[in-house]
């Protein structure tokens, strides 16, 4: 039966690349609602900073508030110290480039990564409107999940000012890298890229997911009801992708929701034993510096993770951002950050993983799954016994072997055990 699972779902189950792509595939924008004016050039010039607008709780407030600025174009010439460190703009900004933030209080011991979800299959490289940060403390057992908006409008160092999203399409990961250092003060030192096809062959693959819809939906993804839905890979890829106008919060609160329930399936009933298979079945589609030996080194640490209440979630939500728009024909709609703000949700998430908490047994309940798992991957195959040939003469052919009597007796085969891991040619 195993052997069955492990065959029609390949690969499947591994939880590290994959809850990132989780997290990440989660955030894809497969039937996004988005104005189309926004798909334009991605280095869009936009305008003076100096929104009208006031942060708040809903995004219809906001978009009541919106009133159009008069820009005041800033030349890439113009000298600014902060540029010292970091690339300077190559194009003119038409807002003013923002001093670069100071280092967050962070400990060594805190692992600090990326997870990005594309708008685009490769091999084309497209916007990275999923972007969620993750700060691990492995010796504490303990991470945090910040989500942020790829609308936020923030200076991306070597170019202008711009959303957040396009960094990595325009300078790679050490341009994205530069941009967190500059604008948010950490800067990430593994990263993880999936694409929409990579979650929806997740999800797929692990048989669907239970969701619970808070409200009906409708108008979107075919309609999709209130109460507790089974997803396939399709329905939870426009789910976790859609979003209407600009309110990209609701969709966040989707996106980390998912982000739970994929990494709790994950963590069960050992199915990080797959991991090996997983990482190679995904190699070529998902883009990421983690090596095999580091992930693997890294499964004590998900199973710790997995007990109650070990992984805390934020978001750049409405009280650290203000919609603004875009001066000029497009009526772009972009988030202008509130930096003292943003920086206070960043501290928070780190400052909640420095605090020790002791592991509850689930611990030892999800240890005790990935032991059998690992054990039920190993079966016995017996040697059939040889079938004694018989001479012309009709006389058994024996070999004698001299006992310390000086007696003879008959060398009789017997069953052997060959350990022969699953997924293995044999």
């Amino acid at each position: 039966m195993i052997k069955a699972q492990v065959k029609r779902h390949q690969t499947i189950l591994g939880v590290l690349v994959i809850l990132l792509i989780s997290l990440l595939g989660s955030v894809l924008q497969g039937c996004q609602l988005e104005n189309s004016g926004e798909q334009s050039n991605l280095l869009q010039q936009t305008s003076s900073y100096g929104p009208t607008s006031t942060p708040s709780q809903t995004a219809g407030s906001l978009l009541a508030g919106l009133a159009a600025n008069t820009p005041t174009r800033i030349s890439a010439d113009d000298y600014h110290p902060a540029w010292a460190t970091f690339p300077p703009p190559s194009e003119d900004a038409a807002i003013t480039i923002p001093e670069p933030q100071e280092k967050l209080d962070i400990s060594d011991e805190i692992m600090v990564w990326v997870l990005l979800g594309s708008d685009t299959e490769p091999p084309f490289t497209g916007r990275t409107p999923s972007i969620h940060l993750l700060f691990i403390h492995p010796r504490f057992s303990k991470a945090s999940l910040v989500s942020i908006p790829g609308d936020l409008y923030v200076y991306i160092p070597g170019f202008t000012m711009q959303r957040l999203d396009t960094a990595y399409p325009i300078g790679g990961i050490e341009t994205l890298r530069d941009t967190f250092a500059y604008n948010f003060g950490v800067r990430p030192s593994r990263f993880v890229l999936a694409h929409p096809g990579d979650f929806q062959w997740l999800v797929d693959d692990i048989s669907s997911i239970e969701v619970t819809v808070f409200y009906p939906l409708p108008h979107v993804c075919g309609g999709i009801r209130a109460g507790l839905v089974e997803m396939d890979g399709a329905l939870a890829l426009c789910y976790a992708s859609f979003r209407d106008g600009m309110d990209e919060i609701d969709r966040m609160h989707r996106q980390q929701q998912l982000i739970r329930l994929i990494f709790d399936k994950f963590s069960r009933d050992g199915n990080l034993v797959y991991l090996p298979l997983l990482y190679a079945n995904y190699q070529g589609w998902v883009k990421t510096d983690l090596a095999l030996e580091e992930l693997i080194g890294h499964i004590p640490l998900a199973l710790r993770l997995a007990d109650t209440d070990r992984i805390g979630y934020y978001m750049i939500g409405w009280e650290q951002i203000s919609l603004w728009e875009v001066p000029g024909y497009s009526q772009a709609q972009v988030f202008l950050p509130d930096q003292d703000a943003v920086r206070a949700v960043f501290q928070q998430a780190i400052d909640e993983i420095m605090i020790p908490e002791p592991l509850t047994s689930h611990v030892q309940t999800l240890e005790a799954q990935l032991t059998a798992a690992y054990q039920a991957t190993f079966e016995i195959v017996p040697t059939p016994t040889p079938t004694p040939t018989p001479s012309p003469s009709e006389t058994p052919i024996q070999t004698e072997t001299p006992s310390p009597e000086g007696t003879t007796i008959d060398i009789e085969s017997s069953p052997t055990r060959t350990l022969t891991p699953y997924g293995y040619p044999p």
